[in-house]
């Protein structure tokens, strides 16, 4: 407020866009300005950005969104999505939306669009990255190759995501170059034809790290258009 300069305003409604990921604080901030607020967003996917891990503990990255939905009414759901297969959004729409979310007429399934490759006992283990903290999958990777070859995937239209940068990093240095590789985090809001997802974590402890986050799980699940 302060360095906007906007303190001085008083307006009717005020509509909060991404409010899914705006952590309550900054929200209170500006809800003196208006008498009437809509809030826009998704509190299913993606939660605001905080960096303190005493923060987070203390509950600072659930979004105001996230209190909204959870203790006011109404709430509208924009029901149809228009970017993906039914495949494709199926899964989301059962674990995350209680089937509410439905799909475009013109976007029913017409092949496999979905598929998983289990690499349960196969030895492709993850290990850390060149910065030591990330972590990284070679056998992924080596998987990532090998669909992009015998699929004809084009990169292009194509993009290669996983939840860590270590495992980025490394897809840039092998995979395509016109092919885009980035985290799941920065991905939020794009999509592509074809998405290959590498998931990285594969350890005898069964330790799967912030995979364990299903706002970024449905995230990552809902960015391609045809597989």
């Amino acid at each position: 407020l302060y360095d906007a300069d906007i303190r001085h305003l008083k307006v009717e409604t005020l509509i909060m866009d991404e409010a899914g990921q705006c952590i309550e604080p900054l929200a209170w901030c500006v809800f003196s300005l208006a008498q009437k607020y809509i809030l826009v967003g998704d509190h299913l996917q993606l939660p605001p950005t905080v960096l303190s891990n005493e923060a987070t503990q203390l509950g600072f990255n659930t979004s105001i969104l996230e209190k909204a939905v959870a203790k006011i009414k109404p709430i509208f759901l924009l029901n149809t999505q228009y970017r993906m297969r039914n495949a494709i959004a199926g899964f989301s729409s059962a674990y995350f939306y209680d089937n509410e979310l439905l799909t475009a007429a013109h976007l029913q399934n017409i092949a496999a669009h979905l598929i998983f490759i289990d690499t349960a006992g196969s030895g492709y283990n993850e290990e850390f990255g060149p910065d030591g903290t990330s972590l990284k999958n070679d056998g992924e990777l080596k998987i990532a190759q090998k669909l992009i070859e015998t699929e004809n995937i084009d990169p292009i239209q194509s993009a290669f995501i996983s939840p860590y940068a270590g495992q980025v990093a490394a897809a840039k240095e092998i995979l395509p170059t016109l092919m885009r590789c980035s985290t799941i985090d920065s991905f939020q809001g794009q999509e592509q034809h074809t998405i290959i997802l590498s998931l990285v974590r594969s350890n005898d402890e069964g330790i799967i790290g912030f995979l364990k986050d299903y706002r970024r799980m449905n995230v990552a699940l809902t960015r391609a258009k045809e597989k």
